[in-house]
């Protein structure tokens, strides 16, 4: 075989498999992109899993947080929730009613209601914190004792604030969630108590 029929022969399979190449390099990328997808899907169908487990009221928040997908909106709509914190008793303002491990300083007063559910009134000296506690107030009033105990802290991430929040404001609505938690263990069993007795 001559030189030149070698460079033709060479030249004729190199462009036969060019092709090729690029089907596979359109093939991987078609792969990885629909990887991410099915990720993506699994991912919303267990945020969606995870949604269904929270009260009525805090399921509804969740939502109207995940239609954000601006983060700055997101910010801007807790500030909104802080708004929304009204008519908070000054002799509320204890230790006992006070969330540890918070940057700002934030209360939380639980009560139960003639209906068995629990109701939360709550206040802050800051604005993003005042919002979060709003958010809770809002997400968790209305709700049955074992709704609320059942909500797990790391629901937050459900709201898509990771953006917006330090990781010592996320610490700190851990915080209050727990607090309430706590607190409204405590509505429960003193309204046990006052139903044995009576």
């Amino acid at each position: 075989m001559s030189s030149a029929t070698a460079t033709a022969a060479a030249s004729a399979l190199a462009s036969r498999a060019a092709p090729h190449r690029g089907d596979h390099r359109r093939a991987v990328i078609a792969t990885r992109r629909n990887a991410a997808a099915a990720k993506s899907r699994a991912t919303t169908a267990a945020a969606a899993a995870e949604t269904e487990k929270l009260p009525a009221n805090l399921k509804k928040i969740v939502g109207a947080f995940q239609m954000v997908p601006d983060p700055m909106q997101r910010y801007k709509q807790l500030l909104f929730f802080a708004a929304k914190l009204k008519g908070f008793d000054e002799k509320d303002r204890v230790e006992d009613n006070k969330v540890q491990g918070c940057v700002s300083q934030v209360w939380v007063v639980p009560r139960m209601g003639e209906d068995g559910l629990v109701y939360f009134t709550a206040d802050s000296d800051s604005q993003l914190t005042k919002g979060l506690a709003a958010l809770l107030c809002e997400g968790l009033s209305g709700s049955a004792p074992k709704e609320i105990m059942a909500v797990e802290p790391d629901f937050v991430e459900l709201l898509g604030l990771g953006q917006s929040l330090t990781p010592s404001r996320t610490n700190g609505f851990m915080n209050m969630l727990r607090l309430m938690q706590k607190k409204t263990l405590e509505c429960y069993m003193e309204a046990e108590k006052a139903a044995k007795d009576a």
